[in-house]
C-alpha cells in the first residue's frame, strides 16, 4: 500500500481553517515565530504573503493557522 504525500498548501487546505493572529514581539523572528507555533517559516510566509527575507516590525499582526 502507498501512502500519498500531501504538501503544505494541501494541508492548509484541509486544516481546520482555524486563524488566530499573532502580534510580533521585540526579539522575533520567523523562526521563533514558526518555532513557537509548530508550523514552518515557509507556511508563515505564505499564510501572511511575506517573503523570508522581510523584515518584521514590533507590532506588525501575522496570521497563524491551524
Amino acid at each position: 500500500m502507498e501512502i500519498e504525500k500531501i504538501n503544505d498548501e494541501q494541508l492548509d487546505q484541509v486544516s481546520g481553517g482555524t486563524q488566530i493572529p499573532y502580534i510580533v514581539r521585540p526579539g522575533d523572528t520567523l523562526t521563533k515565530i514558526a518555532m513557537r507555533h509548530h508550523c514552518t517559516v515557509e507556511q508563515l510566509c505564505r499564510w501572511n504573503h511575506i517573503d523570508e527575507r522581510s523584515t518584521l516590525m514590533v507590532n506588525q499582526k501575522l496570521i497563524i493557522k491551524f
